[in-house]
């Protein structure tokens, strides 16, 4: 392959000397320039993959000119030729992104190997910067496909539901008799096939779960609530199965516990998931105890711990039984029916109280899973929220795509919150967004909405614009006084480079 290269000096002959030196290996095609403006000419008009030149030359140096090529020209390699007495400027164009430097008197013969070094070093870098963007490439490819997998299974559940329904009740009406007798050998084919459909519709409502998790849309609702409640609650829905395999349950609360900031409801299917795969992977006779504490220097978290007597699980596999569609491996294990999502739920679940869950186990002593929940302050905070925030802006970090934040409050003249109000906003705001990943959450104990957009700053503007005139239309109806409509937004990465200066610029805005 031909290289091409670029010698400046301002001394003609050794132009020429160079030219000949060059020109004899048939790897190197040369021309020449007089100074560092007829260079910079030259590799405005043409490319060139070496520039040769010497330090010091009238009108624009050496230096000067290294730097304008990495500014310019950054693919274009440079090497400078300089004497004894100017090293320091020689290591001072390195620094600027010149590759090499030679030391005048020039040794050819070592000129020729230190060139071909730099330019062999040149075809490395461009294979990797060639195989980095090929696996860009592959990687936005891989992450299109896994969207549109979320989205099939997301919509096929949802559309696979409404059949199933009808089957089901179709089923029940010909076993209740509603459509004639039937003998006991169709009765029992019927009640076979009404529990397959009951498995088949468990199946489908934990595919559209975690796909809403996964896209941060699982509907959740916050409030303060008495966490032992909710254990014993759980604990004695089970009980009848705990009993069938003669399985103790024992619970280990501190009188004196704090209520918890959750949804009650998210968080009776977490320990209902967690207690009940311990009583599946536990053998007759065994023990399971849910234990819950607080604790110290995290932020006001409380750790809910369900430990069993069971089987327990290889250490290799602890890092995975998280994982979407995965089974621990082992003979009880195997004859355990189950789809391997209920555990990548119940990960989803915590974490969108912005909790974190892991397991420690043994092999032949059992396991313990637990659990972390936040603590009720009585202050306001949404987990969901910073949930959904934590997911999107991940994303757009990952995707390299731009993500606004729209914070949105409506008052009366008096400067007050109504819920009437806020439902009208939510519904007007909805409407102006378009893109399919947008979303509008509350954050209910401000009274204010959060709306969050893939959209750069200038998107974010129409966006903004909007909604304002769609308040403005819509709130004016048979008021006097038009409500107060106030909007604070930030952009990433035009006006916050982290989640929290995203958060923080919006909401300096809001309330300015």
């Amino acid at each position: 392959m031909e290289n091409r290269i670029l010698v400046v000096d301002d001394e003609k002959e050794i132009r020429e000397m160079l030219l000949k030196a060059l020109t004899r290996l048939t790897e190197f095609r040369v021309e020449l320039a007089g100074d560092g403006e007829e260079a910079l000419k030259k590799i405005e008009q043409e490319n060139f993959d070496l520039v040769l030149t010497d330090l010091k030359m009238p009108k624009k140096d050496g230096l000067q000119l290294v730097s304008d090529i990495a500014k310019f020209k950054p693919e274009t390699l440079t090497v400078l030729m300089t004497g004894h007495g100017t090293i320091d400027s020689a290591l001072e164009a390195m620094k600027q992104g010149a590759s090499d430097y030679l030391l005048k008197p020039l040794n050819l013969d070592e000129m020729i190997v230190r060139l071909r070094k730099v330019l062999g070093e040149r075809q490395r870098f461009i294979k990797l910067r060639d195989f980095a963007a090929q696996l860009e490439r592959a990687n936005q490819e891989l992450k299109r496909v896994d969207e549109m997998k979320s989205e099939f299974v997301s919509v096929a559940s949802h559309e696979l539901r409404t059949p199933l329904t009808t089957i089901k009740n179709a089923v029940q009406l010909v076993l209740r008799g509603k459509a004639g007798e039937i003998n006991e050998t169709q009765g029992n084919f019927l009640s076979m096939a009404e529990k397959n459909i009951n498995r088949l519709t468990n199946i489908l409502n934990s595919l559209l779960d975690l796909s809403r998790i996964e896209s941060g849309k699982m509907e959740m609702r916050f409030e303060e609530f008495d966490l032992t409640g909710s254990i014993t609650f759980i604990l004695s829905s089970l009980k009848p199965q705990a009993d069938g395999k003669s399985i103790r349950l024992n619970t280990e609360i501190p009188m004196e516990f704090p209520p918890i900031y959750g949804d009650r409801e998210k968080v009776e299917q977490i320990l209902m998931n967690l207690t009940g795969n311990a009583i599946k992977f536990t053998p007759e006779g065994g023990e399971i105890s849910v234990s819950a504490k607080l604790l110290a220097g995290e932020g006001g978290m409380v750790a809910v711990s369900v430990k069993d007597s069971g089987i327990g699980i290889p250490e290799d596999q602890l890092k995975k039984v998280f994982e979407k569609f995965y089974q621990v491996e082992g003979s009880l294990h195997r004859s355990v029916s189950g789809t391997g999502l209920g555990l990548a739920i119940t990960k989803g679940l915590v974490e969108t109280h912005q909790g974190k869950i892991w397991v420690e186990s043994e092999v032949g002593k059992g396991s313990t899973f637990t659990f972390t929940l936040p603590v009720s302050k009585g202050e306001k905070r949404e987990p969901h929220f910073r949930y959904v925030l934590d997911l999107k802006f991940r994303l757009a970090q990952e995707n390299n795509t731009p993500l606004t934040l729209f914070l949105l409050e409506v008052l009366d003249q008096e400067g007050n919150a109504k819920e009437s109000f806020l439902d009208q906003l939510e519904e007007q705001v909805r409407k102006s967004l378009c893109r399919k990943g947008d979303m509008v959450l509350r954050r209910e104990r401000e009274k204010i909405l959060a709306a969050l957009c893939e959209a750069d700053l200038k998107g974010a503007q129409v966006i903004r614009h909007r909604i304002e005139e769609e308040i403005q239309k819509h709130f004016m109806e048979g008021r006097d006084k038009p409500p107060i409509l106030k909007v604070g937004a930030a952009t990433f990465p035009e006006e916050a480079l982290s989640k929290r200066d995203l958060f923080r610029r919006a909401k300096e805005k809001l309330r300015s």
